[in-house]
């Protein structure tokens, strides 16, 4: 059975992550605040930390889905909000390509302005706000 880290599933997406893919893949979910008991804890700001519990599970896939979502927060965090939506993210990077595993990492729509209905890859990032900034950055 494949397994897979995902890193930041205390949340909603994570969540529903966990109920689709467990019957499927051995799962290894973590998370700072451990809200269910599928979840172990990990703050993956912390680098070595983070290496050391996904090599140690040797996934074939990392999954980065944690962030700071709270618009307001970030506003007004805005090295917390750095710190854990974009710089965790090269933290998976790195991890990710030293276990030479594919890595899924979810962006948002806050990259945009949203002076158009529909978006793709081949538009500009323009957002408005310090989480669409942190998001974006963790794209880059």
């Amino acid at each position: 059975m494949k397994k897979i880290y995902m890193a930041g599933a205390g949340g909603m997406l994570g969540k529903a992550f966990y109920e689709e893919f467990n019957d499927q893949y051995f799962l290894k979910c973590s998370d700072i605040d451990v809200n269910e008991k599928w979840l172990s804890l990990l703050d993956f700001r912390n680098y070595q930390n983070y290496l050391i519990d996904v090599t140690n599970f040797q996934p074939d896939w990392l999954f980065h889905i944690g962030a700071y979502t709270d618009l307001e927060y970030c506003e007004l965090n805005i090295e917390a909000t750095y710190e854990t939506n974009t710089k965790s993210v090269e933290h998976a990077v790195k991890i990710a390509n030293q276990l030479n595993i594919p890595l899924l990492y979810i962006s948002t729509a806050g990259i945009f302005d949203g002076k158009k209905n529909l978006y793709d890859e081949e538009d500009k990032a323009n957002p408005l706000g310090y989480y669409g900034l942190s998001k974006y950055k963790g794209e880059l």
